[in-house]
C-alpha cells in the first residue's frame, strides 16, 4: 500500500469529528430544514422557469430580440435619466397656479374649544 492509501487512526478520528460537528451545525444551527426547503424550491422554479424561457426562445427567436432591445432602450433611458439628474437640469413641463380661496373669519369653527368635553 502507498503513502496515500493509508489512512492513520488519528486521521480518521478527526475526519469523524469534522463530519460530527458539520451534523449537528445542520441540525441546531441557524440553519433550519424548513430554509433547506424554500431553497431547494426557489432553485427548483428557477430551473423550471430558465427551461420554459429556453424552449419559448428556441421557438420563436423573435421574441429574444424584442425582449434585448427593450432592455437595450430601458437601460439607455435610465442612463440618461441618471446624467440629467447629476447635472441639475429640471424637466420642462407647464404648471399652473391655483388660487388659494379667502377664508373668512366668521365662517371659520374653532374646533380646538371643545377638546377634552363630551358635549
Amino acid at each position: 500500500m502507498s503513502k496515500f492509501t493509508v489512512i492513520t487512526d488519528r486521521a480518521l478520528e478527526r475526519a469523524m469529528e469534522l463530519a460530527s460537528t458539520a451534523g449537528d451545525s445542520l441540525r441546531h444551527g441557524s440553519v433550519s430544514t424548513a430554509d433547506w426547503v424554500k431553497t431547494g424550491a426557489a432553485l427548483g422554479a428557477i430551473r423550471t422557469g430558465g427551461k420554459v424561457a429556453t424552449k419559448l426562445v428556441r421557438r420563436n427567436p423573435a421574441i429574444s430580440i424584442v425582449a434585448a432591445a427593450v432592455g437595450v432602450g430601458l437601460l439607455g433611458y435610465a442612463i440618461y435619466r441618471k446624467r440629467q439628474r447629476s447635472q441639475g437640469v429640471t424637466l420642462e413641463g407647464r404648471s399652473q397656479r391655483i388660487a388659494a380661496k379667502r377664508r373668512h373669519t366668521a365662517n371659520v369653527v374653532d374646533e380646538t374649544s371643545d377638546i377634552g368635553s363630551d358635549a
